[in-house]
């Protein structure tokens, strides 16, 4: 983008000097009457007429083709593409310069020659850097002249959608708690009424639905057999994240916002290779509620709703823990993550945690991270809200700025291991003799 703009502002400046040193020859061919000057003048008229037709004509007789595999990608991978170039016009094309016209960042670009009906073929590669959702495909064309007095541009193509997953980082010592929950299987108990989990079949007896009866297995058993239905998995995880405006900090890609997401797709897929039904929770600009399930297809939903996620919600995250209660169960294992230091949310935590919900907070330390003007933050390091957190028994998991995230959610804090709010160990912990 800097090079884009460097081009444009050093290509304004050639037009402005050539265009005073026409001004300047006319007012001596005016003034001296000299026939030198009016050649030359008119040697500077051919010169533009010829450099603008020149680049006029390289964008003509072009036909262009991009092929690309896939819609999505990660963090650190590259977007690989194939374009093709074919000259049908007998003029030579020179100095085409062809980009991809996109909102990623750094683009990749290439500058090609083309005789009379050549064909030319080359790979772009855009290094993907950023999460997100952006527009890709369409191909821009910037053609030049002789004298490097006009950049003539044409775009080609339709634009495509494509979707930068974000990172995801392996938790193989992450805690029980959220490892091994205890009901990664399907809950045996019976149930009278039809559900979506069969169990088992068994001999029809007198008084059983028509509708239960499974009739390719009843064909093979040549007698009728009805369903069993259970009540389904025995639990679900959710990933709940807040992504309102006021909690986060930092200017992107190194601020609370991204180390949110990244530790949210890791546990997403944690969960996911664990076969355990795994939901998301967001109050960004609008509310996100994707409930847990176990469809092959839901790793990808889930991620690619953390690829759009942004930090510009306005819902506090108390309202949002509200709103998302009546869809929890004592079933249900919660993750909180937020960097916010309000403490008003902590309350809705423990009355989760009263009524059976398996909740525990991924708390990011801001007091890691520089403010938006570049400073460190300092004063508000939230460790009242961590505090009062285990206070009530909710586990805390303290992730901070280059901090391994794995590491961090292999245990929680407890009041014994936590720093104290000046960077000193607790009481507790000073009056422990050193290990032998």
């Amino acid at each position: 983008m800097r090079q884009t703009i460097r081009k444009s502002i050093s290509d304004h400046r050639r037009k402005i000097l050539f265009g005073l040193l026409m001004l300047a020859v006319l007012f001596y061919a005016l003034g001296t009457g000299f026939p030198f000057f009016y050649r030359l003048f008119f040697t500077l008229v051919a010169l533009v007429t010829l450099g603008y037709g020149w680049a006029w004509l390289n964008l003509r007789g072009l036909e262009v083709r991009l092929f690309r595999v896939g819609t999505r990608g990660h963090i650190g991978e590259h977007l690989d593409g194939q374009i093709q170039l074919v000259n049908h016009t007998r003029m030579p094309k020179s100095w085409l310069e062809i980009i991809e016209d996109t909102d990623l960042p750094q683009p990749g670009g290439r500058t090609v020659t083309l005789i009379k009906g050549q064909l030319r073929s080359f790979r772009i590669a855009t290094y993907l850097s950023r999460r997100g959702v952006y527009r890709t495909g369409r191909l821009r064309i910037t053609a030049r002249d002789p004298f490097g007095l006009f950049r003539l541009s044409r775009s080609y193509l339709d634009y495509q959608t494509f979707t930068v997953l974000p990172q995801t980082i392996p938790l193989p010592d992450l805690h029980q708690r959220f490892a091994n929950l205890p009901s990664d299987s399907v809950f045996s108990r019976r149930t009278p009424s039809i559900t979506p989990e069969s169990s088992t079949v068994r001999d029809y007896a007198h008084g059983d639905s028509l509708r239960r009866i499974h009739w390719p297995y009843t064909a093979r058993m040549n007698r009728l057999m009805v369903k069993e239905f259970d009540i389904g998995v025995s639990a679900q995880a959710w990933a709940v994240l807040d992504m309102e405006r006021r909690s986060h900090i930092g200017e992107a890609p190194d601020n609370t916002e991204e180390l949110a997401v990244t530790i949210a797709a890791s546990l997403v897929r944690h969960w996911d290779e664990s076969a355990t039904p795994a939901g998301l929770a967001a109050n960004g600009a609008e509310s996100w509620m994707l409930r847990p399930d176990r469809r092959p297809a839901q790793l990808g939903v889930l991620m690619e709703a953390l690829a759009g996620l942004r930090a510009d919600g306005s819902l506090p995250m108390e309202r949002f823990l509200q709103d998302l209660r009546p869809h929890l169960s004592g079933f249900n294992t919660l993750m909180v993550i937020t960097p916010s230091r309000r403490p008003e949310w902590v309350s809705v935590l423990v009355g989760m945690r009263r009524q059976g919900v398996n909740v525990a907070v991924c708390y990011i330390d801001p007091s890691t991270f520089a403010d938006g003007d570049g400073t460190p933050l300092t004063g508000a390091t939230g460790q009242t809200t961590a505090d009062y957190l285990a206070q009530h028994d909710i586990p805390v998991y303290l992730v901070g700025r280059g901090d391994d995230i794995n590491q961090a959610l292999s245990h929680p804090l407890t009041p014994r291991t936590m720093p104290s709010a000046n960077g000193m160990p607790n009481a507790d912990e000073r009056a422990q003799p050193a290990a032998v």
